[in-house]
């Protein structure tokens, strides 16, 4: 884990090589995990027992911060 807050939100950073290619490209990615119950705002709830998960995954320094289609999450 690359960051936590230590309230249930936590960050994941990694590095997706495309493959079957002469010069393969890089990109960076962020995935954003909300492991609790409930989100702090209250506004999410997964219900007893559960977990709420991935919340989102984007790559740094694209468009939008748009995954190219090559980078399969």
């Amino acid at each position: 884990m690359d960051r936590n807050d230590h309230h249930g939100h936590l960050e994941y950073d990694a590095v997706e090589f495309e493959t079957g290619v002469p010069r393969p490209r890089q990109v960076k990615i962020t995935v954003v995990v909300q492991y609790t119950r409930k989100t702090t705002d209250g506004d999410y709830d997964a219900g007893r027992g559960q977990k709420i998960g991935v919340i989102t995954a984007y790559c740094h320094n694209q468009q939008g911060n748009k995954c190219p289609a090559w980078a399969k999450l």
